[in-house]
């Protein structure tokens, strides 16, 4: 699968260039990501459990939405289109509720990212996914993701724990 080419950043977040996703990765540029936190009124969290096709973490729980901001596009723009496009929500409010950076390392890989994170609420389940990047869906409480988490971290996204430790 190709991506389009990604917003690569400075340390202070300021765009300077762009960048396939994986060169991205593997020369460590720095560049943007958002995380997407769908609740219901009872404040459930809905997740997907990545399919086994993706690149990173498949087959693991992870936010309700995530990907890469794309050249063109700011934080906002890229939450609802990777929410459009994973889970078929396209008329969520969304709102800002945080942004941090990370920097790590995975297989040989140097992954530098700021990360915006957004919260929407929606009062229905989302009934068509892309089964390229979702395996499934499922609304969880943050008690019942907490326990996940606990009982089988390996079966969690880095990114879904730092959101739950950050914002939840």
């Amino acid at each position: 699968m190709t991506h389009p080419p990604i917003v690569i950043v400075d340390k202070k977040d300021n765009p300077i260039g762009q960048s396939d996703m994986f060169e991205a990765r593997r020369k460590g540029l720095i560049h943007r990501i958002v995380r997407v936190m769908i609740e219901d009124k009872d404040g459930r969290i809905l997740l997907q459990r990545r399919s086994n096709e993706v690149y990173s973490f498949p087959n693991c729980w992870d936010h309700s939405a995530a990907g890469h901001v794309d050249v063109g596009e700011d934080y906002m723009e890229a939450a609802k289109r990777e929410l459009a496009e994973e889970i078929g929500i396209n008329d969520a409010e969304l709102e800002e509720i945080g942004r941090y950076y990370t920097e790590n390392e995975k297989g040989g890989e140097k992954i530098k990212r700021f990360n915006g994170v957004y919260r929407g609420i929606v009062d229905t389940t989302p009934t068509h996914v892309d089964p390229k990047e979702v395996g499934e869906i499922k609304w969880f409480t943050t008690e019942e993701i907490r326990k996940l988490i606990k009982d089988q971290p390996d079966k969690v996204t880095d990114g879904l724990i730092d959101v739950l430790q950050k914002y939840y």
